[in-house]
């Protein structure tokens, strides 16, 4: 027992036991603590586990489709692969970049592109193009406004750098590839502060692309494939300026939306019916519960609430007619141009082949950022490598100011060029602008003489060079199609027009392209507003009608000069070819020739039977009204608000105008402004408005203002000189911050006092009384206070001296002629106490110094303008001259109403709309009745006799054009004068005797090479009836279709 004893005690006390104790304790820490973790706790641990890789992703809904009229889609969704960065994956700025820099080379090796919206040429040097810097700018890190602005200083080679160092870009990484990564996580940098979301880094990748960097995730942290969908347009440029175009929305349009439910990045209608019917194209969003793995890959999902499709659009546009009339346009075009080119006009203004191509590099059809990576032997390599070696000898200072694509302007417009036209033309060729055969190119390259013009004719003829391409005139036209009996719009083009694919999914390279003299982006069909010329007469017919100053069986003699509307006296048009007019002839013949002299007559006439101010105007406005011309058309669609001719829009026009530019003037402007006003108000401080005469003060004061006005100059200028830049600029501030709030109502006021003035003034004398009484109110109490304050040091005893010597002279002349007993009571009364009435003539003087600036700021605003109505405007406006300004689709609608004769519909371009969200359906527009005309129909039959007249009469305008149409069509042609060119028109409907569609065409800066804007209707009415085709109209079966 002893020995036991020992031995346990032995035991005990080793430290293999002590050692071995502790090991054991320890694993039963481990094994509680785990059996804790594992069993007791576990419910606890998992959910916060699952936390951390719960991640709620949004669903975005599926845009809306647009259809033509019988259901050919015009607007669709394309599935595509496209690539997201997770934000929400943990990973270094370094790791990123090397993440997306592994992301690049995948994608240039499968030929893919990413989103790239920086603008910033590709490769170094690096320089601006031509996009939005500003724009920009706000999707970069910067500290604040002020900030901002030093960025936009920087040179683009700078703003790299800057980024570089924002951005942690690793300088072992090439300036390129620098640049490139800057460009994503630019795109990445709006999303700083809406992690939930991954934005998106490139679109429309390879299957290749996608399969890579799904298998190969471990090595792209963060980076995911997936399934999204992009914008494609099959009628791109056919109906690039109706459709419009999606794309992540700017700042001002977040502004517009955010408070319907829209984030900063999504993605939403820019212009025509993609913006102006975005709530109905536009899904809603749905959104998922999944689960990740730490690369934030997608595991599984744990709950989903589905996204809803947008609602689709049909639109009354038939998609087969909308094509024929934009081909008809560019076929017409071109011909004009060939015209110009080959001078086979008399009374021209040719254009050679240099003036083409200098225009077209104007328009981006020859870029030198194209040329860099062209073949070694091309014209392009060549071309480049003399630009850049000239380019790199410049002064530093020319070269920031200098692009390269500026260069090689200069260099195609110096007179000694050493680019000849072939040398261009075949770079052009290479770059996909042009398409010469191959034996051209081999000319072009062996040195043989091939002419220039020739080529470039034969561009045009075959339809590889387009007027779109060039800003030469006639380069631009605008139709509009219209069914006369419900006012649906059945085509319309405004040329040249956007392609709508470009800008949806290539807009940074596309639209820096954009900004030259085409306008490219203005839809002129319903934005450009110009003087109708004579398609403007069936107004003036229905007024004269109506009115009974003419019937339709009036003779009127036409002389060629009209001597009752004063000088210079109106012509006809005929007159300068034949020295004489048309003779005597009826309203139908007057329509058939285009007698500009009859329709003088008419209005002429109609003063005579209102002999009130403008009682002749207002009677002709009211037919111009009746027709829908003073208002817009209803389409849905932003429109130009159109002009009639009156006197009332003439001072709107002006007043608004000049109001306008005080209420958005720069600083730049409001220093400009201040130095013209203080020039003019310092030579002339006092104005005769000062005084009412009805005050026996003001009378006196009126008597004597010339003494007291040549004494007080001298002395008020002394005491005003240092604070005159002050005043006005106060002056002008008030009125700015006036009319920020207050322009509206402002310019209805001086709009109805000017014309409720029926003195014999002019317009613009009696508009710059009217400002003058609001410019009492707009200055200010601030600016009467500078005046107070400049006016304080004033030698008051030197300016009561000055009226008292004044009235001393009065006093004693009326004491001699003792005429008026009143006002040498006054003069007694006020020499008895003048010492005493110091304040009351320091307030004289701060009175004049204020009416004084009015009359000069008065002044100064309406120097330049020309506000004047006389009877040769009125006559004029007849016509469709004067101040009229009305664009093609509004000029549909009256003439739509002209055809059917009873009714002025507001016009529509969305037919009907399929709801997908609540699931009702296909919902058709209904017609929209604008107002019921109430004419005679017999004087309906008349016009349309006289317009039926212009196509077949033996004088008819256009009689060469259209005699052998098998349809019979009544048309009006018009010219518009607008400075050094002419705009021409036409109008017409057929059948004419069963109206069904109405045709407006406008061929701009046409400049009397030839009718072809009247062609251009001929081919529209002829593709309309299936004339000379046997294409027919497409339908799908749809039901909801009827």
């Amino acid at each position: 027992m002893k020995n036991w004893y020992a031995k346990l005690k032995y035991i005990l006390q080793s430290r293999i036991f002590i050692l071995f104790s502790a090991i054991t304790v320890a694993f039963a820490i481990v094994l509680l603590r785990f059996y804790q973790l594992q069993i007791i706790e576990y419910s606890s641990y998992i959910n916060k586990v699952q936390q951390g890789v719960e991640r709620t992703v949004q669903i975005s809904a599926t845009r809306g489709l647009i259809y033509d009229r019988y259901g050919r889609v015009l607007a669709s969704n394309e599935p595509t692969y496209v690539i997201t960065v997770d934000l929400q994956v943990k990973q270094t700025t370094e790791e990123l970049n090397n993440t997306l820099l592994r992301v690049l080379e995948v994608l240039e090796k499968n030929g893919d592109t990413f989103i790239d919206e920086i603008p910033i040429t590709n490769n170094e040097p690096f320089q601006y193009t031509t996009g939005s810097l500003s724009q920009f700018l706000y999707k970069i890190p910067y500290n604040n406004e002020e900030h901002r602005q030093e960025l936009l200083k920087l040179s683009a080679e700078d703003l790299i750098t800057y980024l570089r160092k924002e951005f942690s870009i690793s300088d072992d990484i090439s300036a390129k590839d620098a640049r490139d990564i800057i460009a994503i996580r630019t795109t990445m940098y709006s999303y700083t502060y809406q992690r939930y979301k991954s934005p998106t880094i490139a679109i429309n990748i390879s299957e290749e692309s996608a399969v890579y960097f799904t298998e190969n995730y471990a090595n792209f942290p963060g980076i995911n494939v997936e399934f999204d969908s992009i914008r494609v347009y099959p009628y791109g440029e056919i109906m690039g300026n109706i459709i419009g175009y999606t794309r992540t929305m700017t700042d001002t349009l977040y502004k517009e939306l955010k408070d319907k439910g829209y984030d900063e990045n999504d993605v939403v209608g820019h212009e025509g019916i993609e913006k102006s019917m975005e709530e109905i194209l536009k899904g809603q969003d749905g959104e998922e519960l999944i689960e990740v793995d730490t690369l934030g890959r997608k595991i599984n999902t744990i709950s989903e609430i589905s996204a809803i499709k947008g609602n689709d659009i049909f639109l009354t546009i038939d998609i087969d007619l909308q094509q024929d009339v934009f081909t008809s346009i560019e076929t017409r075009l071109s011909e004009a141009l060939i015209v110009r080119l080959n001078n086979s006009k008399s009374g021209i203004q040719p254009v050679t082949v240099r003036e083409i191509l200098i225009s077209m590099i104007e328009c981006s059809q020859l870029l030198v950022s194209k040329m860099e990576d062209a073949p070694s032997d091309s014209i392009s390599k060549e071309i480049y490598t003399s630009l850049t070696n000239e380019y790199n000898q410049l002064d530093v200072i020319i070269k920031e100011d200098l692009t390269l694509q500026n260069l090689l302007l200069q260099w195609v417009t110096n007179e000694n060029s050493h680019l000849s036209d072939n040398q261009i033309i075949l770079a052009m060729h290479e770059q996909g602008t042009l398409h010469l055969d191959d034996k051209t190119i081999e000319s072009i390259k062996t040195g043989n003489y091939i002419d220039s013009k020739n080529i470039i004719v034969s561009q045009l003829q075959q339809g590889h060079l387009k007027p779109s391409q060039m800003a030469i005139d006639p380069f631009s036209a605008a139709v509009t199609v219209v069914d006369v009996n419900t006012g649906e719009v059945l085509a319309m083009v405004g040329y040249p027009s956007v392609d709508s694919n470009m800008l949806a999914n290539n807009f940074n390279s596309y639209y820096s392209t954009l900004f030259d003299d085409r306008s490219m982006l203005w839809n002129r069909s319903i934005m450009t507003i110009k003087a109708p010329g004579s398609i403007f007469k069936m107004v003036t017919a229905t007024a004269g009608l109506v009115e009974e100053v003419i019937n339709p069986t009036t003779h009127i003699t036409c002389t060629g000069l009209y001597p009752h509307a004063g000088e210079p006296e109106p012509a006809c048009w005929i007159y300068p070819m034949t020295g004489g007019g048309h003779g005597s002839i009826d309203l139908q013949k007057a329509l058939e020739v285009s007698c500009n002299y009859y329709f003088y007559e008419v209005a002429h006439r109609l003063e005579l039977k209102y002999p009130e101010s403008y009682g002749g105007i207002d009677a002709l406005t009211e037919y111009a009204l009746m027709y829908g011309l003073g208002e817009s058309t209803g389409v849905e669609l932003p429109e130009k608000f159109p002009n009639i001719s009156t006197p009332d829009s003439v001072v709107k026009q002006s007043v608004n105008s000049i109001l306008s530019s005080i209420k958005n003037m720069s600083e730049e402007s409001l220093e400009n402004r201040v130095k013209d006003v203080s020039s003019m108000f310092n030579k002339d401080l006092f104005s005769d408005n000062f005084y009412n005469t009805d005050d026996i003060q003001m009378q006196v004061l009126y008597q004597i203002r010339h003494d007291t006005n040549r004494n007080l100059e001298p002395i008020i200028k002394k005491s005003i000189e240092e604070d005159i830049d002050n005043i006005v600029r106060m002056a002008f501030n008030s009125m700015q911050g006036y009319l920020q709030l207050n322009i509206d109502n402002v310019v209805d006021d001086i709009i109805e006092k000017t014309m409720n003035d029926k003195s014999s003034r002019t317009l613009e004398s009696k508009a710059r009384d009217v400002l003058k009484e609001h410019l009492h109110i707009m200055i200010g109490e601030s600016t009467v206070n500078i005046i107070e304050d400049a006016t304080r040091d004033i030698d008051i005893n030197a300016v009561l001296e000055i009226y008292e010597k004044s009235y001393l002279a009065l006093y004693d002349k009326e004491l001699k002629e003792n005429t008026n007993p009143q006002l040498k009571e006054f003069l007694y009364n006020e020499l008895q106490d003048i010492s005493s009435n110091e304040k009351k003539y320091e307030a004289i003087v701060q009175e004049q110094i204020k009416v004084g600036l009015i009359d000069v700021i008065a002044y100064y605003l309406l120097q330049n303008v020309i506000m004047e109505w006389n009877e040769g405007i009125t006559v004029r406006t007849a016509i469709g001259q004067g101040y009229n300004a009305f664009s093609p689709i509004q000029m549909a609608r009256y003439v739509a109403a002209v055809a059917n004769g009873e009714t002025v519909y507001d016009l529509k371009i969305v037919g009907g709309i399929y709801d997908n969200k609540q699931d009702l359906g296909y919902i058709p527009t209904n017609d929209k009745v604008n107002s019921e005309l109430d004419i005679d129909p017999s004087y309906i039959e008349e016009i349309h006799q006289g317009m039926l007249r212009v196509t077949q009469g033996s004088a008819g305008t256009s009689r060469n054009l259209f005699s052998d149409f098998p349809i019979d069509i009544a048309g009006k042609t018009g010219t518009a004068q607008e400075a050094s060119h002419t705009h021409s028109w036409f109008a017409g409907f057929a059948p004419a005797d069963n109206p069904q569609i109405v045709v407006v065409t406008t061929v701009y800066n046409e400049d009397n090479l030839g009718s072809f804007g009247s062609q251009i209707a001929k081919d529209v009415f002829a593709s309309y009836f299936n004339i000379n085709t046997t294409s027919t109209p497409d339908t799908i079966g749809v039901e909801f279709l009827q």
